[in-house]
């Protein structure tokens, strides 16, 4: 039995793989699996010493030197670095694996798993994960992004330092603009009646206006779009089509049928598209969003590729996966770095709220 349903949602894809992700071993198949079980913060990763003895990602990052116990949330907080290797090895000896390998298998798993939900999130709604910027934050997120996004093959990973890091979600938050969606079922063929879908949208932005005048926005900062669910008549799954225009208008539906075309063959290959099957509307719907004040950004004045002497921190012994051994590796403090700075990996820049490990 099929069931359609139809209420706003938000698209949200969420992982099971982040700093306190536990490690464990699968003894059935010999195999380590990270997540979706996580150790959170209260007891946390094995280093934090509050009783947990089972590995997690943010332990393996520790036993990889991606992490200095001793300079934890800018030195606020010591980790147990012994504790973290305990952890590990008692994984690895399960594995027949050495510790680094362990820790670096631990990482891999997390990082690829946030490779798939973000090609879920993309090549799945045909883009192509190579067109964009990946970016990465939170406290985990600058840790692994240099490798989940070389395996998505993006080409830049942005990463918003100091304070910014550990807020992007709330600053996201405060700064996002209003957003109201209305929506209607109304199930047609073509050819399509374009007063019938007119009538439609115009209802459905009479109660978005009603919405945004009781929100208190006034009329110049209101901003409406329009958009149908269509598909190929006998087919079960729809694309949405924006509207270039509020209202359908004469001659509207061969420009209407080329922007579907052009959608569903975005999504699912060139040529995927039959054009010589009816199309149907499924759905009706009005986007209605006033743009909040946004906190002013401002720009570096100067750029300077002079490293400040006093961001060299003492370098320390990082295992690097691709190498497969231990390498001194050069340490940055990124709350000193200028704007301009540029440094080759390998190498690890830490702040207060994440580290970024290049």
């Amino acid at each position: 039995v099929q069931y359609d349903y139809f209420l706003p949602k938000v698209d949200i894809e969420a992982i099971g793989a982040g700093g306190g992700s536990l490690a464990v071993v699968d003894m059935m198949s010999k195999s380590m699996r990270v997540g979706p079980q996580s150790a959170g913060a209260d007891p946390g990763p094995a280093c934090y010493g509050k009783g947990n003895t089972t590995p997690t990602v943010t332990d393996a990052d520790v036993v990889l030197g991606y992490i200095d116990p001793d300079n934890f949330l800018g030195g606020r907080m010591k980790l147990d670095k012994s504790k973290s290797v305990a952890a590990v090895k008692a994984v690895a000896d399960k594995l027949g694996l050495s510790v680094n390998e362990t820790a670096a298998g631990i990482a891999k798993i997390a990082e690829f798993k946030m490779a798939d939900i973000i090609r879920k999130m993309t090549v799945e709604k045909g883009y192509d994960p190579r067109d964009f910027v990946l970016y990465a934050f939170g406290g985990a997120g600058p840790v692994h992004a240099s490798v989940f996004g070389s395996e998505l093959g993006v080409q830049k990973v942005v990463v918003p330092l100091r304070e910014i890091a550990s807020t992007w979600c709330a600053f996201g938050a405060a700064s996002a603009d209003i957003l109201h969606v209305y929506e209607q079922v109304d199930i047609q063929g073509s050819p399509f009646d374009a007063g019938r879908v007119n009538e439609v949208l115009d209802a459905l932005q009479a109660k978005a206006e009603a919405q945004l005048e009781k929100d208190g926005i006034p009329k110049a900062r209101r901003k409406f779009s329009f958009s149908l669910d269509m598909r190929h008549r006998g087919q079960i799954n729809e694309v949405e089509v924006t509207l270039e225009t509020p209202r359908l208008k004469a001659r509207f539906e061969e420009p209407l049928r080329n922007r579907f075309y052009h959608r569903y063959e975005q999504l699912y290959g060139k040529g995927a598209a039959y054009r010589s099957a009816r199309l149907e509307i499924v759905t009706m719907r009005v986007r209605a969003t006033a743009p909040t004040p946004r906190p002013k950004l401002t720009k570096a004045v100067r750029l300077s590729a002079a490293i400040p002497k006093a961001a060299k921190r003492p370098a320390r012994d990082v295992y690097w996966t691709d190498l497969k051994k231990v390498v001194k590796t050069p340490i940055f403090d990124g709350a000193v770095l200028a704007p301009g700075n540029r440094i080759a990996g390998p190498c690890v820049v830490e702040t207060a709220q994440t580290n970024v490990v290049v």
